[in-house]
């Protein structure tokens, strides 16, 4: 009886000690936040066949400004931004509104697994502009995770191969042939470099701005450049349509909102690793709202994406 105590009370130590290194409440925010951008992903993709792009990021955009105005306004948060960090601001806004962009047209013209696995290359333009931008040493590691991971989009977007579009017929707007088969895969790699982008323009402003002020401003800056093309490209949507454009912002939400609970709850380096976790539950909402196929070609560039992902992110652990 004393052995089985004792073996009882040391897994329930270890447990403890896991939980204490490794900051479950961090992953597991990371985890919702992941699973929150797939829904939002999701509901893009579900609504695109009847609402056009910039109506979709309009409305993204709209419900994320309500949801950081009610929090600015409960926490009694200043919207003032001291000129110095303006431009920072600006390009964040900016490269934000062209990744949402991008993210929504790859959502819309791929099949979700290989829209969010060519997403998950904004480590390395995260890297390339830390190198670059903030002046950080760069080493052959660094180097080679970038190669890797670009190899393992190229992988997945397969251009010897047949390509697999997501239904959408892209020659109408690109005139046919191979270009317009495999437009939106640089698309989808577009997204990611705009959000790599982003993200480091938010590094830049760490410490010196309230995240919840910069979420402000990018969703008051991206829903009225939406609004410039909604006139020409309105469609009144249905019940159904609307309930998609609502969740769209509602799962955007959510996903920032977990997000900044992750990075607020463990170390950066530690959680950022949990995001690949939307890389497993893609494939499984294609497959099964969508009825998409799991090509080989997208597992064998998943798991190059995913590892060599991984390994910047412990590269920059170490620095």
């Amino acid at each position: 009886m004393k052995p089985m105590l004792y073996n009882i009370l040391m897994i329930t130590d270890n447990i403890k000690q896991i939980s204490q290194k490794y900051k479950l409440k961090a992953i597991l925010s990371m985890m919702l936040s992941t699973a929150s951008f797939v829904g939002m992903a999701m509901m893009v993709k579900l609504s695109g066949s009847n609402i056009p792009l910039m109506q979709q990021v309009f409305f993204r955009n709209l419900v994320m400004l309500i949801f950081a105005g009610v929090v600015i306004h409960q926490q009694g948060i200043s919207l003032r931004v001291k000129p110095v960090h303006r431009p920072f601001l600006a390009a964040r806004c900016t490269f934000g509104f062209l990744g949402v962009i991008c993210v929504f047209y790859a959502s819309n013209h791929l099949y979700l697994a290989d829209a969010q696995i060519l997403q998950k290359l904004n480590p390395f333009f995260v890297m390339f502009w830390a190198v670059t931008l903030l002046k950080e040493s760069v080493n052959w590691q660094r180097i080679l995770s970038i190669i890797l991971g670009f190899i393992g989009a190229v992988i997945v977007i397969n251009p010897t191969g047949n390509l697999e579009l997501a239904h959408v017929d892209n020659s109408a707007i690109l005139g046919g042939g191979s270009f317009s088969l495999i437009f939106p895969f640089i698309v989808g790699i577009a997204a990611a470099f705009f959000g790599g982008t982003a993200y480091a323009m938010v590094g830049k402003l760490a410490g010196s701005i309230e995240g919840m002020v910069i979420i402000f401003y990018f969703s008051l800056f991206s829903m009225i450049c939406s609004a410039f093309f909604i006139p020409f490209h309105w469609v009144s949507p249905d019940i159904e349509s609307w309930i998609y454009l609502i969740l769209i912002g509602v799962f955007a939400a959510s996903g920032q909102f977990f997000l900044t609970k992750a990075y607020l709850s463990g170390k950066a380096s530690s959680v950022t690793v949990f995001d690949y976790t939307g890389v497993i539950l893609s494939p499984l909402v294609g497959m099964i709202i969508f009825g998409e196929n799991l090509k080989l070609t997208t597992l064998i560039g998943m798991a190059v994406i995913i590892g060599s992902g991984i390994w910047a992110i412990s590269l920059n652990k170490r620095k």
